[in-house]
């Protein structure tokens, strides 16, 4: 019976991949690419962890299955809550393959938390940052039985604010090559101890550390310091290195009828500035905010930030909203974090930006919103379009430059039930360089020294395995393609709600004559119910780790 499996590489690119490879750095790499299929791979817009692994493992758009950020939408609540797997409202890969009568399983794939009960099992990632091991994996006890079989404690993803500030890159580093080797441990004695048909295991550390080191490593890079990339500017290469490595030990425990598929689920690239796009809808009077806390929008940053640093703030993260004067002590204790609703008026806002990593603007909508203003249809209509053109005219103030390159409406890029709840204008920025930030104080474009790299669009995509084309390259695969690949490869009919196609591009065409992709109804997987979301105790600690990882503006 045909088996498959999908390593997950987060982040990665073809741009440190490529020319690492052709230098002999990457054995592993080069030997797919030579003996296999590869391309560059579309991701979702935007690129970003929560929608874009969630449509590689269910073949389907944001749109259907509901996953557009870490949060749930602002629709569900301004105050809006993080959320885990039983946000998740279409059919998995390793569901799908479980309601079939295959095994699966899967390790660190993110929103995967809580696990739902497969048959085989999974360890969730990213997002998992919870004291308690109750509930961790399916099946319980699996975790433990790992770490007693490796000697060692297994970890999701490790986060320090301190490396965001101050000059601990160095133990940063080390402990996610720490992480990095006990992951690849634990996905081996899986392979070895619990064989399933289709097997994902995924690697973060790529995505953490291009994060904070990518300044070290570009020479363009405007934050670039020829000294200390004398000492750093190795380390991403160095973690490309170790995946590599990985994925040869990985790929050693796989027979000749085990298709091996490697994927990111986008790429990675220089960030030079951030964007403050709240700051600006307030001063074109689109977000307005509370009378009792304008004044703070006056206060120096540098004020503020000693005041902060006075009460015994643990980390100042500058990419969130600036907090009202009552509000500051809050920001001390991570479990009662702050939120955007509590500084806007609601009553008197027609449109906002929320969690960076959107990348967008929501229209405050009555009807969809809590407390929406901006009437359904011709009003909607007409305000969107206005700021899709205002948008288009913002120029950075020091350059003169445009900041933005497209300006993306919703429907262009999401279909399906769960779309009207997505951001109503996605803003693709210039070269990618420039991140929009959610915060309301000091000016509308700064320099970002903390965080040096971000994602880009384009993700990795490498086949290696049976009927899979020699030295194929591939044009133009989408993140939603991951999936129907998947069940092609193990002979398994494809739903016919998924949006991804088989990448025949990657097969032999005497293969694909031999035997064509299969249709199947739609995926008969039920869904995960509710809203998906945490109590307020454990998600002030995803968050909390997530802040610390960069992730929460």
């Amino acid at each position: 019976m045909s088996k498959c499996v999908l390593i997950g590489v987060d982040s990665a690119t073809f741009d440190i991949i490529e020319p690492m490879a052709a230098r002999g750095e990457l054995p592993n790499f080069r030997r797919i690419m030579e003996n296999g299929a590869w391309g560059r791979l579309n991701s979702t817009v935007p690129p970003v962890t929560p929608p874009a692994w969630t449509s590689m493992v269910t073949g389907m758009n944001p749109g259907k299955h509901g996953i557009f950020d870490f949060y749930a939408t602002p629709s569900h609540g301004y105050d809006r809550q993080v959320v885990g797997s039983g946000a998740v409202r279409a059919a998995t890969l390793w569901g799908l393959l479980s309601e079939r009568g295959r095994t699966a399983g899967a390790i660190n794939v993110p929103m995967t938390h809580p696990p739902r009960e497969v048959n085989g099992f999974i360890i969730p990632g990213m997002q998992y940052a919870l004291d308690s091991r109750e509930g961790f994996a399916y099946p319980q006890g699996l975790i433990e039985e790992i770490e007693t079989a490796i000697g060692a404690t297994y970890e999701v993803m490790h986060g320090d604010e301190r490396a965001h500030f101050f000059d601990v890159w160095e133990d940063y580093a080390r402990r996610w090559r720490e992480i990095t080797e006990v992951r690849t441990e634990a996905i081996l004695y899986l392979m070895d101890r619990h064989p399933v048909d289709f097997f994902m295991p995924v690697y973060y550390s790529i995505d953490a550390i291009q994060h904070l080191f990518w300044r070290h490593y570009d020479p363009d890079h405007p934050h670039h310091d020829p000294k200390l990339a004398r000492k750093y500017g190795d380390v991403i290469p160095d973690f490309y290195r170790l995946c590599d490595a990985n994925i040869g030990r990985i790929m050693e425990r796989c027979d000749d009828e085990t298709t091996v598929l490697i994927a990111s689920d986008h790429g990675a690239g220089p960030q030079h500035k951030a964007f403050y796009l709240n700051r600006w809808l307030m001063d074109r009077g689109l977000l307005v905010v509370k009378e009792k806390y304008r004044w703070l929008l006056r206060l120096p940053s540098h004020i503020l930030f000693k005041v902060l640093r006075r009460m015994g703030s643990p980390a100042i993260n500058w990419t969130v909203p600036i907090k009202a004067w009552p509000l500051l002590r809050r920001r001390v204790d991570p479990r009662e974090g702050l939120r955007l609703a509590e500084i806007i008026d609601w009553g008197r806002t027609r449109a906002f930006a929320a969690n960076y990593t959107e990348q967008g603007i929501y229209i405050n909508l009555r009807g969809r919103e809590p407390r929406g203003i901006v009437e359904p249809g011709a009003e909607y209509e007409r305000l969107r379009a206005e700021i899709a053109d205002m948008v288009r005219e913002i120029r950075d103030p020091d350059t003169g430059e445009a900041l933005v390159e497209q300006v993306v409406p919703r429907e262009e890029v999401y279909h399906g039930p769960y779309a009207g709840e997505a951001a109503d204008l996605f803003l693709v920025m210039k070269g990618g360089t420039y991140l929009i930030q959610g915060g309301l104080l000091g000016k509308l474009v700064m320099e970002t020294t903390r965080i040096s790299g971000t994602h880009r669009s384009e993700g990795i995509f490498l086949a290696h395995g049976p009927g899979i084309a020699a030295g194929r390259k591939v044009e133009n695969p989408d993140i939603t393609d991951i999936a129907a690949t998947v069940l092609y490869a193990m002979e398994e009919p494809i739903p016919e709600d998924m949006d991804g196609r088989v990448i025949e591009a990657a097969y032999d065409p005497a293969a694909l004559a031999a035997r064509p992709p299969a249709p199947a109804g739609a995926s008969a997987v039920e869904a995960g119910g509710g809203d998906g979301t945490y109590d307020e105790e454990d998600a002030a600690k995803i968050e909390d780790a997530l802040r610390k990882l960069g992730y929460m503006g």
